[in-house]
Order: C-alpha cells, then structure tokens, then sequence
C-alpha cells in the first residue's frame, strides 16, 4: 500500500513538470508572437507616414506646376 501513494506522488509531479515546461514554451511562443505583431503594426504606421507624405509631395507638384 504504500507503492500506490508513493507512484500516485510521482505520476503527479510528472504530470506538474511537464505542465511547466509546457506554460513555458507557450509564454515563450506568445511573446514572440507579441513582437512579431507590434513589428508589424509598426510598419503599417511606417507605410501610412509614407503614403501621406508621396501624397503631399504629388499635391505639391501638382500645385508648383499649374501655378508657374
């Protein structure tokens, strides 16, 4: 009888440290997913800046060369 507790114990913290491992490699897997998200939502704003300043510059062409 006092295999069972003993085996019950050690299927437990098998059970535990896989577990962890697990919610690590997972946490570890989040946080890239994080980075690679915010590295993408900045370079939208980056592309947008760009789209809106090419589209000032053209208005300004367009602008500089029916006023001459």
């Amino acid at each position: 009888m006092t295999d069972a507790p003993k085996s019950l114990d050690e299927q437990l913290q098998d059970q535990r440290d896989q577990l962890e491992t697990q919610i690590k490699d997972l946490e570890s897997q989040l946080m890239r997913s994080k980075e690679a998200y915010l590295k993408i939502l900045g370079a939208q704003e980056f592309s947008a800046i760009q789209k809106q300043q090419a589209e000032a510059a053209s208005t300004e062409n367009t602008t500089e060369a029916v006023d001459p």
